[in-house]
C-alpha cells in the first residue's frame, strides 16, 4: 500500500490534462480550498466522477459541484485561473484518486482529507423475519473511507465529515464488489435449486444459475464470482470445477459441491476434480450457508498466500494415473518454473504417483490418490496421498555419499525400492512425509537453490480441509 501526495499526483494530472504544471497545482488548492470552505459552512461538496463530502452537523445548505459553474466563478475572483483548466484538473483530479484508491492505495490530500478503499469481507447474517429464519452469507462490500486532516477536524469542530461515492467512483465500487454467486445445476427449475437461489438473493447476493459449461466459463471469465455451488447431477458438473480451479483468476473461488443422494462412492470411480467442500443430498440450506461461510473466511485469508490451488482425486488405474501426469504438466507450464524445472518437477510428480499406485495402493482400483497443488509467489507445492498403510521411509532415506552403500544394505534385507526417493530428492528442493508414510509432500523454489533433503514435515501446513 502506497500513500499519494498532492505533490505525486500533480505530474500526472498535469500530463493527462495539458495543462502546465503550476497551473494544475494551483487549481487543485484552489479546487480543495473551495470543498472545504463549503463543507465547513454546511454545504454538501460534490467533487464530480468522484462522490460528495459533507458535516450535516454543520447544517444543510444546499449542494455545490466543485470545478463546474458552482465554482468557477469564486475560484476565478479568488485565484485568477482559467475556469477551462480548472475543469480540466477537477475532472483529472477525480480520475487519479480513482485509480489510486482502487488499486488499494492511500491518497492524501493536504490539510484536507485521506481517501482509502475499505473492504467488508462476505460473512454470515443471524436469521430473522426477513430470511424466514434462516442465517444467510452477507455479500462483501467494497466502499471508500474518508479520515480528515486535524486542520479539518478543527474547522467542523470535530464534527463528523462524511463521504459519498458517485459517479465513476461508485460505478467501479459495485463493478469490482464481489457479490455473485455461480450456481451449476441440470435443471434452473429444480425446486431445491430455486429454494438456494431464494435464500442468497434475500441476503443481497446475486445469484447466476447455469445449465451448461460455456455459460459458467462466460461468467467465469468476466464476473467477478465469490462463490461457485456445482450440482454433480449436472453433465459439465466435473468440468466446470475443473475449468475455475485450473485459472489462477478464478482457482481460489470457494467452491460446494453438491453429491447426489447415496452416489458418493459411484461418484468417485473415475478422475475428479474437488471444490473445496462436498454436501452429500439431502441436506438442508441452513448447512450449506454455514459452509459457504467458512470457506469464504478461508478463501479470504489463502489469497494473501497463495495464488492457486488445485484438488483432484483418482482411482488406481493406469489411465488415471497418466491424466494425473498430463494435468499436473499442465499446472506446472502455467506456474512460472523455468523449463529445466518442469522437467524436474514432472519427473518427481509421476515418480510419487507412481509410487502412492504400487506401494501404497497396491494397484487396488477401491483405493485412490489424491493430489492438492499450491501455488505462491515463491514455490509451487504437491501433495500426493494414498490409501495404503503407509511405510517407514526413514529405512529408504540417506545421504547421497551413502546411497550406494544402502541400496545394497536394503537388497540384502530383501526390501527393494528407494531409488526413486532418491531421484524425487534431486528433482525437487525438499521431499516431505508423514508420519505413516503414506503422504509425501514435494516442494520446488522458483528460484534455484540447494536441495534440503528428505524430512519429516514440522507441521501439516498443507493439509487437504
Amino acid at each position: 500500500m502506497k500513500t499519494w501526495t498532492l505533490n505525486d499526483i500533480t505530474p500526472e494530472i498535469a500530463r493527462a490534462t495539458g495543462v502546465d504544471a503550476a497551473v494544475t497545482r494551483n487549481a487543485i488548492d484552489a479546487l480543495l480550498g473551495f470543498v472545504r470552505d463549503g463543507v465547513v459552512g454546511g454545504k454538501k461538496v460534490e467533487l464530480s466522477g468522484l462522490g460528495s463530502v459533507s458535516c450535516p452537523k454543520r447544517g444543510n445548505k444546499g449542494s455545490v459541484v466543485a470545478g463546474s459553474a458552482d465554482s468557477q466563478d469564486a475560484i476565478e475572483a479568488k485565484h485568477g485561473l482559467n475556469s477551462s483548466d480548472v475543469q480540466k484538473v477537477a475532472e483529472g483530479l477525480s480520475q487519479a484518486i480513482i485509480a489510486k484508491v482502487m488499486r488499494h492505495d492511500v491518497v492524501n490530500l493536504d490539510n484536507l482529507f485521506q481517501l482509502k478503499l475499505k473492504e467488508r469481507k462476505a460473512s454470515i447474517v443471524p436469521a430473522d423475519s426477513s430470511h424466514e429464519g434462516v442465517k444467510t452469507i452477507g455479500v462483501s462490500k467494497r466502499t471508500v473511507e474518508l479520515m480528515p486532516a486535524p486542520q479539518l477536524i478543527d474547522a467542523v469542530q470535530a464534527a463528523p465529515v462524511e463521504f459519498e461515492a458517485g459517479g465513476a467512483l461508485k460505478e467501479q465500487l459495485e463493478t469490482v464488489r464481489a457479490n455473485k454467486i455461480l450456481l451449476a445445476s441440470k435443471d434452473a427449475d429444480d425446486p431445491f435449486i430455486k429454494t438456494i437461489e431464494y435464500h442468497f438473493s434475500k441476503a443481497g447476493w446475486i445469484v447466476e444459475v447455469v445449465t451448461a459449461l460455456e455459460q459458467s466459463k462466460q461468467y467465469l471469465i468476466e464476473d467477478p464470482i465469490s462463490l461457485i455451488i456445482v450440482d454433480c447431477v449436472m453433465p459439465d458438473a466435473d468440468h466446470v470445477v475443473e475449468y475455475a480451479k485450473t485459472h489462477k483468476k478464478t482457482s481460489l473461488v470457494p467452491i460446494l459441491e453438491m453429491l447426489p443422494a447415496g452416489k458418493e462412492k459411484e461418484w468417485f470411480k473415475t478422475f475428479r476434480f474437488l471444490g473445496n467442500e462436498q454436501l452429500s443430498q439431502p441436506f438442508e440450506v441452513k448447512e450449506m450457508l454455514e459452509l459457504g461461510e467458512r470457506e469464504l473466511e478461508r478463501s479470504t485469508e489463502e489469497q494473501a498466500v497463495f495464488e492457486q490451488e488445485v484438488y483432484f482425486r483418482f482411482p488406481t488405474e493406469d489411465r488415471w494415473i497418466d491424466r494425473a501426469n498430463e494435468i499436473a504438466a499442465r499446472l506446472f507450464a502455467d506456474s512460472g518454473l523455468n523449463e529445466g524445472q518442469q522437467v524436474q518437477m514432472c519427473t518427481a510428480f509421476r515418480e510419487s504417483c507412481s509410487n502412492a499406485a504400487q506401494h501404497g495402493n497396491r494397484h487396488r482400483k477401491d483405493r485412490f490418490v489424491d493430489v492438492e497443488y499450491y501455488l505462491d509467489a515463491k514455490r509451487l507445492t504437491v501433495v500426493v496421498s494414498d490409501q495404503g498403510k503407509g511405510f517407514d521411509w526413514r529405512l529408504y532415506v540417506a545421504p547421497e555419499d551413502g546411497a550406494v552403500d544402502r541400496v545394497r544394505e536394503r537388497r540384502k534385507a530383501g526390501k527393494l525400492g528407494g531409488l526413486g526417493i532418491m531421484l524425487m530428492t534431486k528433482c525437487v528442493d525438499k521431499v516431505e512425509y508423514n508420519d505413516e508414510g503414506n503422504r509425501i509432500t514435494l516442494t520446488k523454489f522458483k528460484e534455484e537453490r540447494s536441495k534440503a533433503g528428505v524430512a519429516q514435515p514440522a507441521a501439516p501446513a498443507f493439509q487437504r480441509r
